[in-house]
């Protein structure tokens, strides 16, 4: 999912692949080794092999997370250059619609703490 695509998207039946195959490793070599590290403990196909969320917490994958803050900004220089820059047939567009889609879903199908959480989350773009 992370490189775009369900496991196992070109096969089929998917569903069985899931189940019986082994888990998919990701292709690509630009992720980092902590990345594919904590992938890897998240998709033990055993239950029991698998992490608690108390132990995935303290993979050095999630500890040596940037502060929220420094995401929030990087996500919001990334927004305003999609803003800034010529449409590539309708992708910046696309991306402002899916950005409105998605606050406009969590403006209606969530508690009032979950908005209050997601505007914090999206600092300088407002759900309305």
């Amino acid at each position: 999912m992370a490189e775009g695509q369900e496991p196992y998207a070109g096969q089929y039946p998917v569903e069985h692949l899931i189940r019986e195959a082994q888990p998919p490793k990701l292709r690509s070599k630009t992720w980092s080794q902590s990345f594919v590290s904590f992938l890897e403990s998240c998709l033990k196909k055993d239950p029991s092999e698998r992490g608690s969320a108390e132990e995935l917490l303290q993979h050095p994958f999630i500890k040596e997370l940037p502060p929220k803050k420094i995401i929030r900004a990087e996500i919001e220089e990334h927004l305003r250059a999609l803003q800034n820059r010529p449409a590539k047939k309708g992708l910046k567009g696309k991306a402002m619609k899916q950005l409105r889609r998605a606050c406009d879903f969590y403006a209606r199908n969530t508690a009032k703490e979950q908005q209050v959480a997601l505007q914090m989350a999206l600092e300088g773009f407002p759900c309305n």
